[in-house]
């Protein structure tokens, strides 16, 4: 209310929508964020007839929502990880890092990875039923959105840079 509002992930456009984090502002303690559904068919000055519908984040959000198989992933600052409907904005569940995200969840293979600044990785199940498959603990903590190439998840922390190979084991 007294500080500039951000948008500090990309937008995504996925089946004519528009879905966009807005709000809140890391460095001025400006916590109120939302997500944002917004109809990309309409024409003209859109401020009153494009939205779909709006999620209330529990904190400022640096991320870039996935989305897949009609449900839609974000992790907010406060270090939550949101499942809705991709159609409806309707929660399913919230998963609780314990640590601030500042990265964008990743979606492959059936699963969502996020990392926090704490360093603690997380493996959820892409799915309605929140189902943490595996949490690990990296050297310190990482800021970016893991990547996944040729069968290999890579995660960067802010001092190394992980390759993980299908089918290696992970610790829970």
């Amino acid at each position: 209310e007294v500080s500039p509002t951000n948008i500090k992930g990309m937008p995504v456009f996925h089946n004519n929508r528009v879905y966009v984090a807005a709000g809140g502002d890391i460095w001025w303690g400006k916590h109120q964020a939302w997500l944002f559904c917004i109809d990309a068919t309409k024409t003209g000055d859109v401020t009153d007839s494009a939205l779909l519908w709006r999620y209330d984040l529990s904190r400022h959000c640096c991320s870039t929502p996935s989305i897949g198989e009609g449900l839609l992933f974000i992790a907010d600052c406060g270090g939550l990880v949101h499942c809705l409907d991709a159609d409806t904005g309707k929660a399913h569940w919230t998963g609780d890092t314990g640590g601030e995200i500042w990265a964008c969840t990743m979606l492959a293979d059936g699963k969502v990875y996020i990392g926090t600044r704490r360093g603690d990785f997380f493996i959820f199940a892409a799915s309605k039923d929140k189902k943490l498959l595996a949490q690990v603990k990296l050297d310190s903590g990482t800021a970016s959105t893991p990547i996944a190439a040729n069968g290999t998840l890579y995660v960067a922390t802010m001092h190394k840079l992980y390759a993980i190979q299908n089918g290696a084991q992970l610790r829970q």
